[in-house]
């Protein structure tokens, strides 16, 4: 049993990788087998290397399995050597959840080398002009919507820990959110919690669910309750929402036989902030768990719509390299997989003294560029104020 996950992780070998959650907990250490993949078609080429680790041992372990935002990876940047795409079959890998208890071992536990690490450039500014910018664009029928990202880069404390932050991010993040720390090749680590899953999946039966729409919270109920009905009442917050049903939707229907969709959304509190939700079940003709996850990625909660119109866009704009945050997280395995988003996230500098800490927002025709920018500022402080730096 893991009776304590954060101890667990600390003693584990590295790369590591914890994803915990309410439901449980997933930790993965060292690795026995991995393959990448960068560019167009990256998720059929590792469905590719999936069948032939299946064929080679009969059956499909769990692995796991990350995407970054960019398609070939975020190359020139923080992120290192981090590819567009990858699978990996750990050393070793516990999971608890829901009363099942695994633990796979796959040979000796194996540590690779480390890459030197990678430079670290300055942030872009101009946050508030892109807004502006894409507001026009979506008004002028390029785009119906489009997610600006920013991050902003902090010294952390002399006294700064790891374990430490991810107990803040747990304390802080609420009901409902996933505290992901994913080990980069270079020592650098990705940490965060995050309120969004991408999917989930059970056999034939799948899960995701769109949370778009922001306020902030309080401890107020009064005040709460007013900044719920204003959010809920919101038509900029509604279209921004409404926008990733529709993705999600158009994914699912031709993998899915028929389902049905929540009529309306319905806020979520996720520690500091609400969102509106609204979850999506359906039944997969055909359970090619990849193939759904490649589908759904990115979600116009975290690129836009069009999909490729607005990445292009945000390529050549933002001049953000986001890497693994937006992109996604999980595992895959014969009969079930669990992916997130991972938000709501730090990337801290090999030598922990930088932590770069990302945030965005939807942008649609009637986006305020200040309104937009108080968004990231909400986003960031769970971060901040678990790593005890910035404003929060």
């Amino acid at each position: 049993m893991i009776s304590d996950p954060i101890q667990a992780w600390s003693e584990s070998v590295f790369p590591r990788t914890l994803l915990w959650d309410d439901l449980g907990v997933v930790l993965a250490e060292g690795v026995a087998w991995e393959a990448s993949a960068s560019g167009p078609g990256r998720g059929m080429r590792l469905s590719r290397a999936i069948g032939r680790l299946e064929g080679q041992r009969g059956s499909l372990p769990h692995v796991l399995g990350a995407l970054a935002f960019e398609d070939a990876g975020p190359v020139g940047s923080p992120w290192g050597e981090v590819p567009g795409a990858r699978l990996w079959l750990p050393s070793r890998l516990r999971i608890e959840r829901d009363g099942t208890i695994l633990d796979q071992v796959e040979g000796e536990l194996c540590s690779p080398a480390k890459h030197a690490p990678a430079p670290w450039p300055h942030t872009p500014s101009g946050f508030k002009d892109m807004v502006e910018d894409a507001a026009g664009l979506i008004r002028d029928g390029a785009f119906r919507k489009v997610v600006v990202a920013r991050a902003v880069d902090h010294h952390l404390p002399a006294d700064h820990r790891d374990d430490v932050a991810l107990a803040r991010l747990k304390a802080n993040a609420g009901h409902g959110a996933c505290v992901y720390a994913q080990d980069l090749p270079d020592g650098a680590l990705f940490l965060g919690a995050t309120p969004e899953l991408l999917l989930a999946a059970q056999g034939n039966v799948v899960q995701t669910h769109a949370l778009a729409g922001t306020c902030g919270a309080s401890d107020d109920e009064e005040v709460d309750l007013a900044r719920i009905l204003a959010l809920v009442a919101s038509t900029k917050e509604r279209k921004e929402h409404g926008l990733v049903v529709e993705h999600l939707v158009a994914c699912l229907r031709p993998r899915c036989r028929p389902f049905a969709v929540e009529a309306s959304p319905h806020p979520r509190r996720c520690g500091s902030l609400f969102h509106l939700e609204t979850r999506i079940a359906a039944e997969l003709a055909d359970p090619d768990y990849l193939d759904v996850i490649a589908a759904l990625h990115p979600t116009p909660a975290t690129c836009g719509l069009p999909a490729a119109a607005a990445a292009s866009w945000l390529a050549r704009h933002e001049r953000l390299r986001r890497g693994l945050y937006c992109g996604a997280l999980g595992w895959i395995a014969p009969h079930s997989c669990r992916a997130i988003v991972p938000l709501r996230g730090a990337l801290l500098s090999p030598d922990r003294t930088m932590a770069r800490v990302f945030a965005g927002c939807g942008v649609v025709e009637t986006s305020d560029p200040q309104q937009e920018y108080d968004e990231t500022e909400l986003k960031l402080a769970l971060v901040r104020k678990s790593l005890r730096v910035g404003h929060a």
